[in-house]
């Protein structure tokens, strides 16, 4: 199971209209967000939180308000695009304190770093629509 990136547009009754595959013209896959297990083992690790970030520990929390991971409201898009460029200029440190032992710094930082790129990718997109972003 994977984490992924979808782009929402709130509606005026406050809900949340999620894009189907016809509204996202995403090429598949660069929705991605990692494998499950970086909810906790990245997203949420206490590296991650050591580096400042708040937006992607809060994958953690699967059990919040909505039943669902992070959500980055309209409003919050740019400090979220601030939070990875925060963890992209601590990428190495981060990668070296969450790397499993079945690959090297160098690959985990690399997949981070595609992730990061897909969920940038997303909050992007979401932001010129207007939208907020769901990582779950």
């Amino acid at each position: 199971m994977s984490l992924t990136s979808e782009i929402f547009l709130p509606r005026e009754d406050g809900s949340r209209h999620i894009l189907g595959i016809a509204e996202d013209p995403r090429p598949d896959g660069t929705d991605l967000a990692g494998p499950e297990s970086w909810r906790t083992k990245v997203w949420g690790s206490p590296s991650i939180r050591r580096i400042g970030a708040r937006f992607l520990p809060a994958l953690v929390d699967v059990d919040g308000s909505d039943g669902h991971g992070d959500v980055v409201e309209p409003g919050q898009i740019p400090a979220f695009l601030d939070e990875i460029a925060l963890v992209r200029a601590e990428l190495t440190r981060l990668a070296t304190e969450t790397c499993s032992p079945d690959r090297t710094v160098e690959q985990h930082a690399r997949h981070v770093e595609s992730r990061l790129d897909a969920i940038e990718a997303s909050a992007r997109y979401a932001r010129r629509l207007g939208g907020g972003l769901l990582i779950w």
